[in-house]
């Protein structure tokens, strides 16, 4: 999916990037946010340092976590002095944290992906360490600062439930910044208006009426067992597709990843990846492609079912065609070839997956439970993924609908238009 040349938004985006405005590329999911950054790193060539707030983000974007491209390892807790914290990083002589210093001090431009997950005392401290640094008082020490996400999606992690989110746009690096504001508001991702209206009152917690109605009819009381299921919990996850599986009465075949580079960084890659180090399958099995390769038939979260296993290719039948799967290689870091390598076939069995894991996806269908969901935005995440009313199907009806207020707030004070920019009114 490409957006037109013509795309206001895309035009107001490129415009502030090559004027030097920090900015926060925003709007609903499924409304083209990854698709136009990965247009301007492209553009961009080598000269952006591309970072996420999650590791699986960063592995989907080529880049990093912010952490690590900072040097600034866990960074800060919440009521932490800032300060205090970053005396103690400045001793701190692990290579990790000086090369990431260095990066700092020669960055231009910071992309920072998936920014609602990112707490506010983070972003504070990274604009505190980049100063520091780049002896340079300017916010984020002159670093252009070009953050994408949806602060109605999923939030920052707390520890503390009875503490509320630690958003990055209440946050002093946020207000001084002076973020330029460019919301997308034409979803790509569906196009039927009934299914539209509905996700977009949802995402901001309402379920009224005809849209009510409309939801409420997507119960599905004996799905397609085939389907992908989306839960709240991996322990959901690895008991049903464990179940499916062992439902096919055949030889399975075992694929292990292979590996090789420093130890930290291939645990980052098992941990963070969707594609599993140990791969269980069996002919009838279904998965899912976990990568993008086009050229070779398949996309990230198309599915399939498997018809034969060899030593070093898996048979897929999907979307009509049979398509030869052979392992990929991923790589810790794109730019460098020294780092750590995980080699897989891009497969993980699609029975059931995390609405966490499947942020960033798109399904053609998907059976959803979201009965245990208690973060803001964590439903929404679940019911967006899907394409089309028709392959909605939901598990029972809703308990509630968790809905950040201060998230809410700081959409209502922007234009609700893609086509518009301005600064939004800071909330408290």
């Amino acid at each position: 999916m490409k957006l037109a040349a013509h795309d206001s938004a895309a035009i107001a985006f490129h415009d502030l990037a090559a004027e030097g405005h920090n900015i926060i590329l925003t709007g609903q999911a499924g409304t083209g946010k990854t698709t136009l950054l990965h247009d301007f790193l492209d553009e961009c060539g080598d000269d952006v340092a591309v970072t996420a707030s999650t590791g699986i983000a960063a592995l989907n974007l080529g880049g990093m976590t912010m952490h690590r491209w900072s040097g600034m390892m866990l960074g800060p807790k919440r009521g932490e002095n800032l300060h205090d914290h970053l005396r103690e990083l400045m001793r701190d002589e692990r290579h990790g944290v000086r090369n990431g210093f260095n990066r700092v001090r020669n960055c231009r431009v910071l992309v920072l992906d998936e920014v609602s997950m990112l707490p506010g005392v983070t972003l504070d401290f990274l604009d505190l360490l980049c100063r520091t640094l780049r002896r340079d008082d300017r916010p984020f020490g002159g670093i252009q600062v070009i953050a994408t996400g949806d602060f109605l999606q999923l939030p920052p992690v707390r520890t503390d439930p009875s503490e509320s989110y630690d958003w990055a746009f209440q946050s002093l690096a946020w207000v001084k910044a002076n973020f330029q504001v460019v919301h997308l508001t034409k979803v790509h991702r569906q196009d039927e208006p009934e299914f539209l209206g509905a996700l977009g009152e949802f995402r901001r917690g309402r379920i009224t009426g005809i849209n009510a109605r409309l939801l409420a009819s997507r119960v599905a009381h004996f799905p397609d067992p085939n389907i992908p299921r989306l839960f709240t919990h991996n322990s959901q996850v690895d008991k049903w597709n464990a179940y499916r599986l062992a439902c096919i009465e055949c030889e399975e075949s075992v694929y292990e990843a292979r590996t090789q580079g420093p130890d930290s960084q291939i645990q980052f890659l098992r941990k963070n990846l969707l594609t599993p180090s140990t791969l269980i399958v069996k002919p009838g099995a279904r998965v899912m492609f976990t990568v993008n390769r086009p050229d070779h038939g398949y996309v990230n979260g198309q599915t399939g079912t498997v018809i034969e296993c060899g030593r070093d290719a898996v048979w897929v039948e999907s979307q009509g065609n049979v398509i030869k799967v052979e392992r990929y290689d991923w790589r810790f870091d794109s730019r460098d070839r020294h780092s750590a390598t995980f080699t897989q076939m891009p497969l993980r069995l699609a029975w059931s997956l995390t609405i966490h894991k499947a942020q960033g996806l798109t399904l053609d269908s998907a059976y959803i439970d979201v009965r245990a969901a208690r973060e803001p935005g964590q439903a929404y995440v679940a019911l967006s993924r899907v394409r089309s009313l028709a392959g909605l199907n939901l598990k029972a009806w809703f308990n509630g609908v968790f809905v950040s207020r201060a998230a809410l707030e700081f959409y209502e004070g922007i234009t609700p238009s893609h086509s518009t920019t301005q600064t939004q009114k800071q909330t408290a």
